[in-house]
């Protein structure tokens, strides 16, 4: 560069490590191959940006919940007049000032999962090592598809994964992989149930073996079969049923809808009265639908449902899908967690007996997102599921059979979730996860009690809840009059709870979310919030009184 170009800079030295980005004010933070050069900007940016995070931290994570805006009013609030995005930037601007825009005009607008009174949606307060390991995961950039583009990426996944099959029960045959998601992890167990167990299930019933033989690829290739036989396409899926309870999660339906099963395959069989989904009721459904000529394949249960925290009876379940010849799997995103405390454990029991199991570290292992997981017990039915080889995806390594994850998963490039993981992992231990999660059991057994002692809150179920889920609702005027309300106008409560909940998650004292349990409207607190404690539940449940009178006058209540 001879000439200085008018608007974009000096003319350089021929030697001038930055020569190329001279058309930038801070050219040595985009030539970041020179130490010389760099180093010392970048140092000064990662102080700056370091900074910023934990000025966000304590002036408005720790401060409120969220901000008092309505969804118009922060509309516009953000982005101005039009209330439509405007032009994307046309020129460089200087990394402070950019951080200085974050301060002043996203720091103060967020639901901030740090503040005590926050015990909403299953968003923890991330770990510190968790946040560091996604730093350090950004700054190496491993793409997790073949391994060459992530070596060692490959293998710290691998490794997490056995941690969390070891988790869970699973033995040495057993895989797993790491997704975005909990939604993106039943999308493909019930791929694999499609892909795996379906062709399976026809295979066999065509050789006339039983349908448990479908089950145990040993005894369909002794009876004839092989081990994958082809999968079933259009037609073949018509007929066909898949039980989950009413509390499962909406991308159970999703997933079958997306796999080209037809609208009637998921048959949802009621739950019980604590939300939990029962051997012996999946067990009629089966045989009503097999009465009728219908094909049944899956049982699709939960360990801690979003709604409510329930856990359904895994080991019925299991017995039910062992006797028929169905796939288990068992929806543990959230509830899964809780085999990390060897005390609590017990609340999420034979998930050892699931053929598939979805986990998702970035609820309660308290990791930033993203990082769901999909485990399987046994590793070659994913494999087989997702195995596809492009023609760009050389892996250059004759006589050998690396790890590449595009053969597991939906995805191709992934990010390098496990690094996180693994960071937090190493720093709390399985057992110091544990603490935290009895800490958060220990939080909704306490926010339970105060339900049970409380003349004006009213619970659903009864009793302490089955992991750190809790459903409830304030009734104006005390529960004797509930019925009365209910009586002169039946909607009334559902209002009531919902311009409660708004009025409350406005204040910044606290952040509740609402759910409809058995027809009705309910405040949810869902308890992942290592942050939070019985004084910041109590403080919660006095705002809700202190702002009862207004909701109840919004909501055309009259309490007398």
């Amino acid at each position: 560069m001879d000439d200085a170009i008018p608007g974009r800079g000096p003319a350089t030295a021929p030697d001038d490590p930055l020569a190329r980005f001279r058309w930038h004010p801070e050219p040595e933070l985009l030539g970041i191959g020179d130490e010389a050069a760099s180093r010392a900007a970048l140092e000064r940016l990662g102080e700056s940006a370091w900074r910023t995070s934990l000025d966000y931290l304590y002036r408005e994570g720790v401060r409120r919940g969220t901000g008092p805006e309505t969804y118009a009013e922060l509309r516009a609030l953000h982005f101005g007049a039009t209330g439509l995005p405007g032009h994307a930037p046309a020129s460089p601007t200087r990394a402070a000032e950019v951080l200085a825009e974050f301060t002043a005009r996203l720091a103060p607008y967020q639901l901030n999962p740090y503040h005590p009174g926050v015990l909403s949606y299953f968003t923890p307060p991330p770990l510190a090592l968790s946040i560091v390991g996604e730093l350090l995961g950004q700054w190496i950039n491993q793409g997790i598809d073949v391994y060459q583009a992530g070596p060692v990426g490959a293998f710290v996944e691998e490794e997490v994964n056995r941690w969390l099959c070891d988790l869970v029960g699973y033995g040495p045959a057993s895989w797993g992989v790491l997704t975005s998601g909990g939604t993106m992890a039943n999308l493909m167990a019930l791929t694999v149930v499609r892909d795996v167990h379906l062709a399976r299930l026809s295979a066999a019933t065509e050789a006339g073996l039983p349908p448990g033989a479908a089950l145990d690829p040993a005894r369909l290739v002794a009876g004839g079969v092989t081990a994958y036989p082809a999968v079933p396409r259009g037609a073949a899926l018509d007929g066909v049923r898949v039980y989950a309870s009413d509390q499962a999660h909406f991308s159970v339906a999703k997933a079958l809808d997306i796999l080209g099963f037809p609208e009637a395959t998921l048959h949802v069989v009621p739950s019980d009265p604590r939300f939990r989904l029962r051997g012996a009721d999946v067990a009629a459904a089966i045989e009503e639908d097999s009465t009728a000529g219908l094909r049944p394949l899956a049982i699709a249960a939960v360990a801690g449902s979003t709604n409510t925290g329930a856990v359904d009876a895994t080991g019925e379940l299991a017995d039910v899908a062992a006797a028929n010849g169905l796939w288990l799997h068992v929806d543990a995103a959230y509830g899964g967690a809780a085999l990390l405390s060897a005390r609590d454990a017990g609340r999420v029991p034979d998930l050892a007996r699931a053929d598939s199991i979805t986990i998702d570290p970035h609820k309660w292992f308290f990791q930033a997102y993203d990082i769901g997981g999909l485990l399987v017990r046994r590793h070659d039915d994913l494999k087989h599921t997702f195995h596809r080889e492009p023609e760009y995806y050389r892996h250059g390594h004759p006589g050998e059979e690396p790890i590449h994850w595009h053969q597991y998963s939906f995805e191709g490039t992934r990010r390098f979730r496990a690094l996180k993981l693994w960071a937090s992992w190493k720093h709390l231990g399985t057992a110091g996860f544990g603490r935290l999660v009895e800490m958060n059991v220990d939080l909704a057994a306490h926010l339970a009690a105060r339900i049970a002692e409380s003349d004006d809150l009213d619970g659903i179920p009864d009793g302490a809840p089955d992991l750190s889920v809790v459903c409830f609702r304030h009734v104006p005027g005390g529960r004797a009059r509930t019925a009365a309300l209910d009586a002169a106008d039946p909607t009334a409560l559902d209002r009531y709870t919902d311009v409660l909940c708004a009025a409350l998650n406005r204040t910044g004292e606290g952040w509740l979310s609402t759910t409809i349990l058995r027809g009705r409207t309910y405040l949810r607190a869902g308890i992942v919030n290592y942050l939070s404690s019985p004084a910041a539940v109590d403080s919660v449940l006095a705002t809700l009184r202190r702002l009862s009178p207004a909701a109840a006058d919004a909501a055309g209540i009259h309490t007398t």
